[in-house]
């Protein structure tokens, strides 16, 4: 996990946190909105993962409505845990991107998070589908958080980091006030 979060370029969010599971959270405001969006990253993915969410929310992302959480997480725990807290109207998940992918078994393991926390993960997942299809995307593949959020009913997308912006549009665009009509 990254140990300082000005290291990650985060464009100045309102709210910084990590939880009991040692996950990192940034939560951005976008235009007012009821609408809550998700991006998931592991460790080794989320400084480009921020960088591509900086440079999105400074020009197109003005369009989004509601809030953008940033999910920086080491096992799948703090993902489940942050999807059964609130109701997020997509998930993007960042990784190579895929169209779907089959079910899987999470490894059942202990963990021990830097809190002291020790937790039991793991168990079977189902298989899942993007929620949209991103241009030029058609690989199938394993995602574990994918499946997560397919087996507790999220939409959810797979994508690099260049295609965030292009993801949350697409997001947005399928739900009733997801995006602001500019201009």
């Amino acid at each position: 996990m990254p140990s300082n979060v000005s290291s990650l370029h985060l464009p100045a969010p309102p709210q910084v946190w990590s939880d009991v599971y040692g996950a990192l959270h940034a939560r951005y405001a976008a235009r007012a909105g009821n609408h809550a969006w998700l991006v998931a990253a592991a460790p080794e993915t989320a400084g480009a993962a921020a960088e591509a969410l900086a440079l999105w929310l400074a020009g197109e992302g003005g369009r989004l409505k509601g809030h953008l959480e940033l999910l920086v997480h080491g096992t799948l725990l703090p993902l489940e845990r942050t999807l059964r807290g609130q109701p997020f109207s997509g998930v993007l998940v960042v990784g190579g991107a895929l169209a779907g992918g089959p079910a899987l078994q999470w490894p059942e393991r202990t963990v021990t998070a830097a809190s002291g926390l020790s937790y039991r993960e793991g168990g079977p997942l189902p298989a899942w589908r993007a929620a949209t299809l991103l241009s030029g995307v058609t690989r199938q593949g394993e995602s574990a958080a994918a499946s997560l959020c397919a087996a507790l009913s999220v939409p959810v997308l797979v994508c690099e980091p260049p295609q965030l912006g292009e993801a949350l549009l697409s997001l947005a665009g399928r739900v009733p006030q997801g995006l602001a009509l500019i201009g």
